[in-house]
């Protein structure tokens, strides 16, 4: 989107939209069917396929104070504060900071050694992991909008994740 003085984009609402939300949908792409758009006036070029959530509730981030507009993207991309809109398979939408980053493979880190403690998949002949399948690939986040309850979400689960880009204030 060009830098205009006013920029049209559409106006998703989380919680307006859970009557339209299927939670058997695979994609969940229709909270983002809206017939309500808003004009903002950005002072940077925002990214492509952009949409706004009025944010009505406090939120645990001073980030997002009641009554802005958060401006999110479904472009890949830094997110500003590491907030994003997500949309997990079976559940409603939430805002979240990601705390969980993706490390590079090969890096080093500057913090102490880890030694490897035996456990049953050292053991020959053993076939009992003592980790949960389940938590191999995780993402962690923060839900803003619930008081700052962490979320332990599969990353197979997660069908969207898109980052804040502009707040309105």
């Amino acid at each position: 989107m060009k830098n205009d003085s006013k920029i049209l984009i559409p106006l998703i609402s989380f919680s307006s939209s859970r009557e339209r939300w299927e939670p058997g949908s695979e994609r969940g792409e229709n909270i983002f069917l809206s017939d309500s758009y808003t004009r903002i006036s950005p002072p940077m070029e925002l990214p492509d396929l952009c949409y706004g959530v009025r944010i009505e509730g406090a939120c645990d981030t001073p980030f997002l104070p009641p009554g802005c507009l958060a401006v999110f993207s479904k472009t890949d991309g830094t997110a500003l504060g590491n907030i994003y809109a997500v949309g997990v398979q079976a559940e409603f939408p939430f805002l979240g900071k990601w705390l969980q980053k993706e490390t590079s493979a090969g890096s080093a880190s500057g913090g102490r050694k880890v030694f490897m403690v035996p456990t049953p998949l050292h053991i020959p002949g053993s076939q009992t992991s003592p980790i949960a399948p389940s938590l191999h690939h995780v993402l962690l986040f923060k839900d803003i909008a619930n008081s700052g309850n962490l979320k332990l979400v599969p990353a197979g689960k997660v069908l969207w994740k898109h980052r804040l880009v502009y707040v309105q204030k």
